[in-house]
């Protein structure tokens, strides 16, 4: 427990299923006031009610956007929050386009609040302009410390000539609690008559991006061309559901589960499933399937993705196909895993042990380890008795391979 209480606000969009389940963890090491508008609907976001007490507090309220889509947006429950309280830190956003976002980095300069941001920077630009430039200059001269999501996000940084002296890197992680061993795949492919799964597991929102309809093509071209009885598992909604369903009307090898938020549930389903495909723009999806351990299969265009697919070792722990060359190459690189168990085996013993080394320690505990380093919040951190009753996402810790911590 806590002798010296932190309250930490949390300044962010949004909860997701992920966050909520960090933000659990983070309230054990500190007071957390939640500063969010509620989840979008219609998008496949569906987050069960965070627990409030002593410990969790929610301020609530929309964003507005008076300028558009593309700058200006304003979090009225920031603009709220940032009036009547002052708490010992603030976790931000990072995402320029809020006008609440360099209001409160210059509230909490005012007030000499330690102030981190939390973002994925500017890794899909590659180089940026002398403009774009300038703003992050002023974004590090404001923030305490600036959290890269992935090494990919630090390395941006670093290319674009910027210091690494206020960037650090907190692996955007999750912590499933119903994760699949490749021991346990091993054992059940024994007991399988057929021999090896053929499903094929697809974990996310159902959106334009997610390109979920050329999965089905591909897995209908290896169904009818290699004569491999693959079935797609299909774990998500969104607002593409309606079209994807009716245009799967016909095969009945694809499986739409809807939103399944339950992980025992999802773990069932994966144990049916070979490998795992987000053949679009992927995020933490990547992750939740490694943790169940399955090879991933998506594009090699890693600044169109979100940090986590940077995370998947080509040829180790799944396969990047060709994103110029996307249907084609996808046919391919799935056509190959299909029909070399010995590789899915392989990949399978990689994925899992690359989630374990990105999981543990948790995000929780890699943010409290970077907020306790700066000076005015190291005493209070000093008097945190958390080693004697430590989340069960502390239980282990594994040393991540080398092409992780580049």
């Amino acid at each position: 427990m806590l002798k010296n209480q932190i309250r930490l606000a949390v300044m962010q969009p949004h909860l997701s299923n992920a966050s909520r389940a960090m933000f659990l963890e983070l309230s054990e090491y500190c007071e957390l006031d939640l500063v969010l508008s509620p989840e979008p609907e219609g998008q496949g976001f569906k987050v069960a009610p965070m627990p409030e007490g002593s410990r969790i507090r929610c301020f609530l309220g929309r964003t507005l956007k008076p300028l558009g889509p593309r700058l200006g947006w304003i979090q009225l429950s920031a603009l709220t929050y940032m009036v009547r309280h002052r708490p010992q830190a603030v976790l931000l956003n990072a995402n320029p386009r809020y006008l609440t976002f360099w209001v409160a980095l210059v509230w909490a300069r005012i007030l000499g609040i330690p102030a981190f941001a939390h973002g994925h920077g500017f890794y899909r630009r590659g180089r940026i302009s002398g403009p774009y430039k300038l703003m992050m200059q002023a974004l590090l001269k404001l923030v305490t410390t600036y959290v890269c999501y992935a090494p990919i996000v630090r390395q941006a940084f670093l290319d674009n000539g910027f210091s690494a002296q206020k960037l650090a890197v907190a692996h955007n992680s999750l912590i499933n609690q119903a994760t699949v061993t490749p021991k346990e795949k091993e054992e059940k492919e024994k007991n399988e008559k057929n021999g090896t799964e053929v499903g094929l597991l697809f974990i996310g929102r159902l959106r334009r991006e997610s390109r979920l309809g050329m999965l089905i093509k591909v897995v209908e071209r290896i169904r009818q061309e290699d004569d491999v009885p693959l079935v797609l598992h299909v774990v998500g909604q969104g607002e593409e559901e309606e079209a994807l369903r009716a245009q799967a009307s016909a095969f009945p090898w694809v499986i739409f589960h809807g939103g399944v938020y339950d992980p025992e549930h999802i773990r069932s389903i994966s144990l049916d499933c070979f490998a795992g495909c987000y053949p679009g723009t992927a995020g933490l999806s990547v992750l939740h399937m490694m943790s169940l351990s399955l090879p991933v299969v998506t594009h090699n265009n890693l600044r169109a993705h979100g940090p986590e697919p940077s995370f998947i070792r080509d040829g180790d722990s799944g396969l990047l196909y060709e994103w110029t060359d996307a249907e084609p190459s996808l046919y391919r690189a799935l056509r190959s895993l299909a029909s070399d168990p010995a590789m899915v085996a392989r990949m399978r013993a990689n994925a899992f042990a690359d989630y374990q080394a990105l999981a543990h320690p948790g995000l929780a505990e890699r943010f409290w380890s970077i907020f306790s380093q700066h000076e005015s919040l190291a005493g209070f951190a000093a008097t945190c008795d958390i080693s004697a009753s430590p989340p069960a996402s502390r239980s282990r810790s594994h040393t991540a391979p080398e092409t992780i911590n580049r």
